[in-house]
C-alpha cells in the first residue's frame, strides 16, 4: 500500500492498471482486489484511490492531516517490522549480514531460524546469497560444528562491509549506529578532513571524500568497542607514500579532537583509502603519459579493435583518462578495497555497448594484476568508453570508397578534389576506376561506390549516383554516407528466426535456462562446444539482467559463423539474480567480423526503456509482432541519431 501511494502521489495524473501492476510486481487482478480490501481503511484516513475505465488509477487526498499521519505511521510500522522480522528475501539477506557483523561470537542456525521465523531450508538458501555478498568484501561465513556461524576476515574488510550495510543501506539502522550517525560528529569529521586536504594539497573525488568520512566514523565506533584485532596483510611500502604522510597528519587531528588513540594499523587503513580514492588531476592542455600502464592500455585498445571493430587507438582523451583511472584503481585492487557505484544499473542500461567493452577491458586487467574486477569497477571504466563512443560517433570511422567517372581523368580529378575538400577526415582510401572494371574489383574491401553514371548491374555494396560538380543534394547524400551508418532494418529479419523462438522453456534458474537454450540452438545452428561455457563465463563477470523483465546473455567473445538471436519467452517471470526476467534474448555475434554489437544491441537494449513495447509483446508473443516492435525501435534509433558506428 505504501508503494501504491508513493507511485500515485508522484504521478502527474492517472496511472494505468498494467503500469501500476508492473511497478509493483503483481497482477492487475491482485491490484484490483487489494485496493478493494483497503478502500474503507484508506477513506477513514482521508485517502481515496479512484479508478476510471481506460484511464487508470488516481490518488485523491480528502484530508491532508489524516493522510500524512497515516503515511507516517505506516512507514514507521513497516520499518520496525523489517528491522525486527524481515519479511522479504532481500531484506532477510541484509538483516543476516548486519546481524553477523554486530556479533563477535558464533550464532547457531536454529537460533537464527527462531529469530526471523523461517525454516532451516529457507535459511540455508538465504545463507548461500549471504556468502556470495560477503565474498565481494573478501569476507567468509565460517561454520563450526556445535557452535554455529560467524563472519571471518580482516577488520579492514569488515569495516567496508559495515559501511555498505549500515551507512549506504535504505533500512533504519539507528539502533546500532545512533552514536556515529549524529550529524554533528559527521560534520566535524568532514571539516577536519576537508581542512587536511586543503592544507596538504591532496585531492579526493566527492564520493571518495564521503566514503572516507564514513570510514572514520566506523573507526571511532570500532575503536571505542575495542574489538579483537584480526590480521591484515598490507604492503609496507605504503609508509613511503604521500598518502601515508597525509594519513598521519589527519589521524593526529582526529586524536586531538575525539580524545582517542589511533594505532598504526588505523593509519594504514586511512592511507589505503586515500590511495584508492584520490582524484588525479588532468590538464587538457598538457599531454599526460603514464608509461607504467602504456603496454596494458595498448593491449586493451587492440583487443577492442579486434573484437568490437572500433579503433580507439587515435583517441588521446581515452588513453589519458584510462591512464589516470588506472592509478587509484590498481591501488584498490592491490589492497583488496571495495568500491560502490550508485550509477551501475543506469550505466548498464543506458550504455550497453560501453559496458560490454568494459567487461572485456576488465578481463584483460584481471589477467594483468591477478585480482578479480567487480561490477562496480566495470561500471566506472564503462563511463570512459561511453564518452569515447560519443567522440567516435561524431568523428565517424574512415571509409574506403570507389569512384567511377565515365568522362576521363580531368573530371574525375575535379570530383576527387571536391570530395577530399569536404570529407578528408572521413576517408581512409579512394580507388578511381572505370565502370567496365568494377565487376573485377573486390568490392568487400570498400564501403560504397560514387558514380557519375548509372550502374546497369547489381553491386555488392551501396552505390550513390552524383554529379561531376556535386550539387547540394549530392552533398546531403555524401554526408549521410560518410558521417552516418547506413544500417538497414533487414538485420531484424536476418537475425531473428522462427526456429530460435522458444516459448516453452522449463528451466527454473538462469543456468538451467541458458543450458536449455544452448542445447536447442545447437539443433538448428552450428555453435562451438564451449559456447554455453562462454555464455556462463560472461554472466559470472556481470549478470546480463537489464530491467523491464529482460535478460541478454551472450558469450564473452564473438564465436559463431553467423550472427543470430535466440529468444526465450517464459510463461512466468523468474529471478535471474537481482531482478525478475521473463524475456531472454541470447545474442551470438559472428566471429572475425566488425559487426560487434552495434545497432542490434542498441535496439534490444532500448526495449529496457520501452514499457509499451513490452506490453505489446506480452499480448502477442509471435515472432512477427516481435519483429514489428524491433523494426520500429531500430528506425527510432536512426532518427534520433544515436546509432553506434560499427562497420
Amino acid at each position: 500500500m505504501i508503494k501504491i501511494i508513493r507511485i500515485l502521489s508522484h504521478a502527474n495524473g492517472s496511472v494505468s492498471g498494467p503500469d501500476l501492476s508492473e511497478q509493483l510486481g503483481i497482477t492487475v487482478r491482485t491490484l484490483r482486489n487489494d485496493l478493494k480490501d483497503c478502500k474503507d481503511e484508506l477513506y477513514e484516513h482521508g485517502i481515496e484511490i479512484i479508478s476510471k475505465h481506460a484511464i487508470g488509477y488516481q490518488l485523491i487526498i480528502k484530508d491532508e492531516e489524516k493522510y500524512y499521519n497515516y503515511l507516517e505511521n505506516m512507514l514507521k510500522e513497516d520499518s520496525q517490522n523489517q528491522m525486527l522480522i524481515p519479511i522479504y528475501p532481500e531484506d532477510r539477506i541484509h538483516y543476516l549480514i548486519r546481524m553477523f557483523l554486530t556479533e563477535d561470537d558464533y550464532i547457531k542456525m536454529e537460533d537464527i531460524c527462531e529469530r526471523i521465523f523461517v525454516s532451516r531450508s529457507t535459511l540455508s538458501n538465504d545463507l548461500k546469497e549471504v556468502r556470495e555478498k560477503l565474498e565481494y568484501f573478501h569476507l567468509d561465513l565460517e561454520t563450526k560444528p556445535f557452535y554455529g556461524l560467524k563472519i571471518t576476515g580482516s577488520e579492514f574488510h569488515k569495516r567496508s562491509c559495515i559501511s555498505q550495510y549500515f551507512f549506504h543501506g535504505t533500512n533504519n539502522d539507528d539502533v546500532y549506529l545512533s552514536q556515529t550517525k549524529s550529524t554533528k560528529q559527521q560534520e566535524e569529521i568532514a571539516t577536519l578532513l576537508y581542512n587536511t586536504m586543503v592544507t596538504e594539497r591532496f585531492k579526493l573525488t566527492d564520493i571518495g571524500f564521503q566514503n572516507l568520512v564514513i570510514h572514520i566514523m566506523i573507526a571511532l565506533l570500532r575503536l571505542k568497542e575495542n574489538p579483537k584485532s584480526t590480521p591484515f596483510e598490507y604492503d609496507d611500502n605504503i609508509k613511503e607514500t604521500r598518502e601515508y604522510e597525509v594519513a598521519v597528519i589527519l589521524c593526529q587531528k582526529l586524536e586531538k579532537r575525539f580524545d582517542i588513540q589511533f594505532p598504526e594499523v588505523e593509519i594504514y587503513y586511512i592511507a589505503m583509502h586515500l590511495s584508492g580514492k584520490k582524484a588525479v588531476q588532468y590538464n587538457s592542455n598538457t599531454l599526460y603519459m603514464n608509461t607504467e600502464y602504456e603496454d596494458l592500455i595498448n593491449q586493451i585498445l587492440k583487443e577492442i579493435k579486434d573484437k568490437f571493430g572500433i579503433d580507439f587507438t587515435s583517441d588521446l582523451d581515452l588513453y589519458t583518462s584510462l591512464s589516470l583511472h588506472l592509478q587509484p584503481m590498481m591501488n584498490r585492487l592491490r589492497y583488496g578495497m571495495v568500491i560502490q557505484n550508485p550509477l551501475l544499473d543506469q550505466i548498464k542500461k543506458e550504455n550497453p555497448v560501453a559496458f560490454e567493452i568494459s567487461v572485456l577491458t576488465s578481463q584483460i586487467i584481471q589477467k594483468y594484476v591477478g585480482k578479480p574486477i567487480s561490477e562496480n569497477e566495470m561500471g566506472y571504466i564503462a563511463l570512459h568508453f561511453a564518452l569515447a563512443i560519443e567522440r567516435y560517433q561524431k568523428r565517424g570511422p574512415k571509409k574506403n570508397v570507389i569512384i567511377i567517372c565515365a568522362s576521363g581523368m580531368g573530371s574525375s580529378q575535379i570530383l576527387l578534389y571536391k570530395i577530399k575538400q569536404k570529407f578528408k577526415k572521413n576517408i581512409n582510401s579512394i580507388y578511381v576506376t572505370e565502370l567496365y572494371e568494377l565487376s573485377n574489383i573486390d568490392q568487400s574491401a570498400y564501403d560504397f561506390i560514387l558514380s557519375t553514371v548509372p550502374i546497369p548491374f547489381k553491386t555488392d555494396i551501396p552505390s550513390i549516383h552524383v554529379q561531376y560538380f556535386l550539387d547540394d543534394q549530392d552533398m546531403i547524400s555524401l554526408s549521410d554516407a560518410f558521417l552516418s551508418q547506413s544500417e538497414e532494418m533487414s538485420f531484424v529479419d536476418q537475425y531473428f528466426q522462427q526456429d530460435l523462438l522458444f516459448n516453452d522453456l522449463i528451466g527454473k534458474t538462469k543456468e538451467e535456462l541458458i543450458h536449455e537454450m544452448c542445447e536447442r540452438i545447437a539443433v538448428v545452428k552450428k555453435i562451438p562446444e564451449n559456447f554455453e561455457e562462454e555464455v556462463l563465463k560472461r554472466e559470472k563477470f556481470s549478470v546480463t539482467e537489464f530491467g523491464n523483465a529482460i535478460a541478454m546473455p551472450h558469450p564473452m567473445k564473438p564465436m559463431t559463423d553467423e550472427t543470430f538471436v535466440a529468444v526465450g519467452i517464459l510463461k512466468k517471470a523468474l529471478r535471474w539474480k537481482h531482478q525478475n526476467v521473463k524475456y531472454i534474448f541470447l545474442l551470438s555475434i559472428q566471429k572475425d567480423s566488425q559487426e560487434a554489437l552495434g545497432l542490434l544491441h542498441e535496439t534490444l537494449s532500448s526495449l529496457v526503456f520501452d514499457k509499451k513495447a513490452m506490453q505489446a509483446l506480452e499480448k502477442d508473443t509471435s515472432l512477427m509482432n516481435l519483429k514489428t516492435i524491433l523494426k520500429r525501435i531500430a528506425e527510432e534509433q536512426k532518427d534520433n541519431d544515436i546509432d553506434v558506428l560499427f562497420n
